[in-house]
């Protein structure tokens, strides 16, 4: 038989000797006086192939060999052509082919083993091809395949329409595709180590642009008719333990990783959470917080960008270690697990402003997701598959025409492609995919719904240890750390990490008390702005709304909000036991037998609403003999009929029932808070009404009333109210507090500006009489003086880099040399990304050494010959001159943007940071200075609305 392969063509590569087997086959006549001759492909890494060694390698090698020890036979591989592999067995030239895929048409010739495990099919897509994302998206591309291989077969009858162009094997797709051939190639889950070439083909087709279209079954084969082999062959499989094929599969099938490092699988499409700067490298908000964590355990971190579903394959086949955050379902996907949460989100919808109808009268924004279910019930909102919210999203608003979708650029594609209309997700991705696709001004969002979505990384099941060390790890972080990254990554409002910085800490009674207590019912008034009160979308707001979201976020309480029409019900529901607790109530000495009270948390004078041909009212005695309004339950009642009973105190059941009252004369006024007085004067009345406040009255102190069996609840409340800040108790009022009287100009005021005025005047004339004496004593000088003005006319003090007076100078200078030269000029307009917080939490003079810092690591990023200058603030530009290709620029752009993502050693910390690039090319942007700065500062913040720390140019 050996003599026939010779005479062939084919080559024995190496023979594998084993004693032969001790008893007969069972029952059978099978030949094993010979080896067994095995077929196998130069190029079809990892399962079989000819390494740089020239040895036959991969797993079916290494199952094969184990097989032999297992049934104490000879075997031998014979290295061919791909199509030779399939030809030569199935006319029975070599017995077994050592591994392929199952494919219908193969089965005529061949007998297959039971599979051995899944394959995935993927269409590896060319980097530069960013509107790829799916493969309806693939139409326009031919792809390569290899001829013969089950690839062509499997495509041509699921996906018919796509082109396809054959090589003669593997290696020569690469090829093709280095070449620029082909963008789009198909492949296994790897691409082969093997190729010459492996690193170039993997950086301009890298991993996470994959498209998986198929999954089959892997399997060995004979010629059909051999059913004797095929049993022999089952038999010896059937010996080797799931453990032992398991080593050889993550050994060949796992991702190569360096040793004692964890192997963090995340999908790039998520920015600014997780993705890829231009030149391929991991970035992102959570990304930065694993760098953040592996420097806290010191355990190494190697990143694998993968699409999301293929990450979550990965991690249930245990060939990564996790997967760096996935949204917290109920239950995980099969054989995975969840550690606990690192990061939190928030939800929002994002609606279409194809909704509005211009045609007519009617194009009034959606307000509410009832509100869209209402006027438009067939309009389509798209919503991820996996969604840990779902059900409740059906259950809040059962009326909503949900449609799923298995990842966020399919929805985005959905919307593009006008098949739905709105879109439920991740606030942060959302705004920042909607950006990057030029779709952020066809789209307004509203706050439905309230739902907030844990992000957690997702291990293997069987991994219990690996999830302590990372849950040990996230907890030993420092919050000021994890502030900084979330201020660098993300824009405005007060993220996650920010809300955490300031929860409170909770002892173990109070814990285990919300761990039981699921939902604290909060009792309030229907009608009661600004302090609380229903809109019409049927919220919760005010005042007490506010302070409460505060308390939630920062105790982690869970309210369930219940309205009552008045005070006396709403007090009455609280002895009742029907609500938990209420607020804006006084402690009286009865109500201190009846519930237990909070710390007080806000201040209001108590008022007199009258109207204005009363006159301006000083005091209560103004209005003896005369009837004021009360509402039903104040606790002040008794107190003031007791001191002004010359006043006649009628009761009535709301505010309403006051105003209608003073309006029809049959009350001259009605007492109430400064804040219900300021919401009535918003209203328009039959007669002009006015304020006047009550001096003889203490201030109206609100607190919370709380259940008297909640002891453990008022404590907590109590811890919650300590955590708000003046400032944000001032933003609330500012929020709610529109109503000004003004009686002319503040004399305070007037004086404050008069008297900077004056020693702005006053600092100017000092200025210019100490500037001529110098000039007069320092004659000999001038010339050194000159010099030293003509530096900080064109230098920036702080940094002593060129300032914006300069960069004018240059460029224009610039711009005529290159045009004759017919060069390229590149401006890279600089912003840093979480300096802000830096200056915040550590002072300005922390802040201007960072600046120096920046400065000085940016002068190691240009030639002598190119300009660094420091714009303003925390704006840098760089001035690029003789250049060839925009590669230039984006090659200095990759370099600042390492540096400035390294670590900065300063005196008192070390602080993170990063910076948003846009780059202007000249001619290509513009032709003289004001253009190209222009356009720079334009994509520099659209970098910044895209997710920050990356570059782009026009």
């Amino acid at each position: 038989m050996l003599l026939l392969f010779v005479a062939l063509g084919f080559f024995s590569l190496s023979k594998q000797s084993y004693a032969l087997a001790t008893e007969p086959f069972s029952g059978t006549e099978l030949d094993l006086s010979k080896p067994l001759t095995i077929a196998v492909n130069r190029t079809s890494a990892p399962y079989h192939y000819v390494n740089s060694e020239g040895e036959v390698a991969g797993i079916m090698p290494d199952l094969w060999r184990l097989w032999a020890k297992k049934q104490q036979v000879e075997i031998e591989f014979v290295v061919m052509p791909w199509s030779d592999t399939l030809t030569s067995v199935g006319e029975s030239k070599v017995d077994i082919h050592a591994g392929l895929s199952i494919v219908d048409s193969r089965k005529q010739y061949l007998r297959f083993s039971t599979p051995h495990f899944p394959i995935y099919m993927y269409f590896y897509v060319n980097k530069k091809l960013h509107e790829v994302n799916k493969i309806n998206d693939l139409a326009p591309y031919t792809v390569g395949v290899v001829k013969n291989s089950a690839q062509p077969e499997m495509l041509a009858k699921s996906y018919p329409w796509l082109p396809l162009r054959p090589y003669i094997n593997r290696y020569a797709v690469y090829q093709a595709a280095l070449q620029g051939e082909i963008f789009v190639f198909t492949g296994m889950e790897k691409l082969s180590d093997a190729y010459p070439e492996h690193d170039r083909l993997t950086g301009m087709f890298p991993a996470y642009k994959t498209i998986r279209y198929q999954q089959g079954d892997y399997a060995v084969a004979v010629a059909k008719d051999n059913k004797v082999l095929m049993s022999f062959i089952e038999e010896g499989f059937a010996k080797i333990d799931p453990e032992e094929k398991a080593t050889i599969e993550r050994k060949w099938l796992g991702i190569e990783k360096k040793k004692n490092s964890l192997l963090v699988a995340f999908d790039p499409n998520y920015a600014p959470y997780m993705a890829l700067s231009p030149l391929g490298k991991p970035q992102g908000l959570l990304i930065d917080i694993w760098r953040l964590w592996s420097k806290n355990t010191g355990i190494a971190v190697e990143f694998v960008a993968r699409e999301i579903t293929n990450d979550v394959n990965l991690v249930q086949q245990n060939k990564v270690d996790v997967l760096l955050a996935y949204p917290e379902v109920a239950t995980p996907p099969s054989n995975t697990l969840f550690t606990q949460p690192i990061y939190q989100g928030k939800m929002k919808t994002y609606i279409a402003k194809t909704f509005l109808d211009t045609t007519t009268d009617n194009s009034v924004e959606v307000s509410s997701l009832e509100e869209l279910s209402q006027r438009y019930p067939n309009k389509v909102i798209g919503v991820w598959q996996q969604s840990s919210f779902k059900d409740k999203l059906n259950e809040l608003y059962p009326a909503l025409n949900i449609r799923y979708f298995n990842t966020v650029p399919e929805i985005l594609k959905a919307i593009e492609d006008n098949e739905i209309s709105a879109m439920i997700g991740l606030e942060d991705i959302l705004s920042t995919r909607l950006i990057q696709n030029n779709l952020q001004a066809q789209f307004y969002h509203i706050e439905q719904p309230d739902f907030m979505l844990d992000l957690s990384p997702l291990i293997h099941v069987n991994n219990a240890k690996l999830a302590r060390i990372i849950n040990d790890g996230f907890k030993g972080l420092d919050i000021k750390n994890l502030v900084a990254l979330e201020k660098r990554w993300l824009n405005g409002g007060e993220h996650y990490y920010q809300r955490q910085a300031k929860k409170v800490t909770l002892s173990a009674q109070e814990q285990e008390f919300l761990a039981n207590y699921k939902t604290v019912n909060f009792g309030l008034i229907k009608d009661l702005s600004p302090v609380e009160s229903i809109n019409e979308r049927g919220d919760f707001v005010g005042i007490n709304r506010d302070i409460i979201n505060l308390i939630s976020q920062r105790t982690d309480i869970k309210f369930n909000y219940v309205a009552y029409d008045s005070w006396q019900q709403l007090y009455q529901a609280l002895l009742d036991n029907k609500v938990d607790m209420l607020a804006s109530i006084t402690p009286t000495e009865q109500r201190e037998k009846e519930i237990l009270f909070s710390e007080s948390y806000w201040k209001m004078p108590w008022v007199i609403l009258h109207q204005q041909k009363t006159g301006k009212q000083l005091s209560l005695k103004d209005f003896y003999g005369k009837s004021l309004a009360i509402v039903k339950g104040y606790y002040l009642i008794g107190m003031l009929r007791e001191q002004y009973p010359l006043i006649n105190f009628k009761l009535v059941d709301n505010r309403e029932q006051a105003v209608v009252a003073m309006q029809q004369d049959i009350v001259a006024g009605f007492v109430t808070t400064m804040a219900s007085a300021t919401q009535l004067l918003k209203k328009e009345h039959l007669v002009p009404l006015m304020i006047s406040v009550v001096e003889e009255v203490n201030l109206d102190i609100s607190h919370f009333g709380i259940n008297n069996q909640l002891p453990l609840l008022q404590s907590i409340i109590n811890k919650g109210l300590l955590s708000i800040s003046e400032r944000e108790t001032q933003a609330i009022y500012d929020a709610w507090f529109s109503v000004s009287i003004n009686t002319g100009l503040n004399k305070k005021m007037v004086m404050q500006v008069a008297a900077q005025v004056g020693v702005i005047i006053l600092f100017v004339l000092v200025v210019i009489v100490m500037w001529n004496r110098r000039l007069q004593v320092e004659i000999k000088r001038r010339e050194q003086l000159e010099k030293i003005m003509k530096h900080m006319a064109t230098h920036d003090e702080l940094t002593g880099l060129a300032n914006r007076v300069l960069l004018k100078d240059r460029l224009n200078s610039a711009i005529a040399f290159h045009q004759r030269q017919q060069l390229k000029i590149a401006v890279l307009f600089i912003d840093l990304d979480g300096f802000k917080s830096i200056n915040d939490n550590y002072g300005h003079d922390v802040g201007d050494e960072l600046l120096q810092e920046v400065a000085s690591r940016l002068k190691g990023c240009v030639r002598e010959s190119d300009t660094i200058v420091r714009f303003g603030g925390d704006e840098f530009v760089l001035l690029l001159t003789g250049l060839h290709s925009n590669n230039e620029a984006a090659y200095v752009a990759e370099k600042v943007l390492r540096l400035m993502q390294a670590e900065f050693t300063l005196s008192t910390d070390s602080a993170y940071i990063g910076c948003s690039i846009g780059i202007a090319v000249y001619p290509e942007d513009g032709v003289d200075d004001n253009e190209l700065l222009k356009v720079a500062d334009t994509l520099m913040y659209k970098v910044k609305a895209a997710g920050k720390n990356h570059y782009m140019f026009n």
